[in-house]
């Protein structure tokens, strides 16, 4: 089984939303642009299957920091780890490349 990783257009839309958030730009909500982006991925000209989507929104909306993410990010969500992550911390970093390991787990359901 060939695993794929995560749509760059996603990722993209994680790293707009860090990018808007240091620039104190009013960015959209990490999980309402996600899940925007989502609806319109495709892989090689292809949409994505109707079972990937819903595995990557079930993704985008039940994704939740634990308690030692916040702690060691001093966030609680994921839009203020996508600006702490933008800038370079560590911890934040971490946080954004489970979500995104949890995105990609999402391609081998369809």
């Amino acid at each position: 089984m060939k695993t794929r990783r995560p749509p760059r257009s996603l990722l993209a839309g994680v790293a707009l939303v860090a990018v808007l958030s240091a620039c104190g730009a009013s960015a959209p909500p990490a999980d309402e642009l996600a899940n925007e982006l989502i609806d319109t991925l495709e892989s090689d000209g292809v949409p994505l299957s109707d079972a990937v989507k819903a595995c990557m929104h079930r993704v985008v909306d039940e994704f939740e920091l634990t308690p030692e993410e916040a702690q060691a990010t001093g966030e609680d969500n994921l839009d203020g780890v996508a600006a702490k992550a933008d800038e370079g911390q560590v911890a934040s970093q971490a946080v954004i490349d489970r979500f995104q390991a949890e995105l990609t787990a999402c391609n081998t359901a369809g």
